[in-house]
């Protein structure tokens, strides 16, 4: 859980931010600035990994 749970409320956040990014009312940036942002994407999903690899490490050396 520790683990999962901050990872999901992300992405959650982020499925909210695009339903609402669809209606031009409420878009933050220019949709070339989306396209710049896909490098970003793929920054998120690797710190992401990284945090889970530290979070299992830790928990691990807090049972041994």
């Amino acid at each position: 859980m520790v683990t999962l749970v901050p990872i999901t409320v992300y992405w959650m956040c982020s499925g909210v931010y695009l339903v609402l990014e669809r209606k031009n009312d409420y878009r933050l940036h220019t949709k070339a600035e989306e396209d710049a942002k896909n490098t970003v994407f793929k920054g998120v999903v690797l710190q992401q990994i990284f945090q889970i690899i530290i979070s299992l490490a830790t928990l691990r050396v807090n049972v041994s």
